[in-house]
């Protein structure tokens, strides 16, 4: 089964403001909510500690798996400059490490503020 699930931080007027869609969950459901400025500097530890900007320019494919995972990760700064990286069935160095950490924090937040639960 393949997995969907998105993050997506945007900065406006001071305020951070994340939409989250946890695994399973239909976009209908997704949440909204303003985050607070110490959740931004534990995801830019993580980003920071794994080296993600290694990451620009990353876009490999396993053209043997017809049915397989996927992801992409896309953040522009304050500064406009960008970084992109995608891939299916292959990873950037420590991927699965980033994940598992920025979930952690994503779900903290998601359930902190009442984001739905299925079953």
């Amino acid at each position: 089964m393949n997995a969907r699930v998105r993050y997506e931080i945007d900065y406006k007027d001071k305020e951070y403001t994340a939409v989250i869609i946890p695994n399973e969950i239909p976009e209908e459901d997704k949440l909204e909510v303003k985050i607070e400025e110490k959740d931004i500097k534990k995801i830019i530890a993580v980003l920071k500690k794994y080296h993600v900007s290694k990451w620009n320019g990353f876009d490999k494919v396993d053209k043997n798996v017809l049915d397989g995972n996927s992801f992409s990760f896309y953040l522009r700064m304050q500064d406009d400059n960008k970084m992109e990286a995608s891939g299916y069935m292959k990873w950037p160095e420590d991927y699965g490490k980033v994940r598992s950490e920025l979930d952690s924090i994503f779900m903290d937040i998601y359930d902190k503020n009442g984001g739905k639960k299925y079953e």
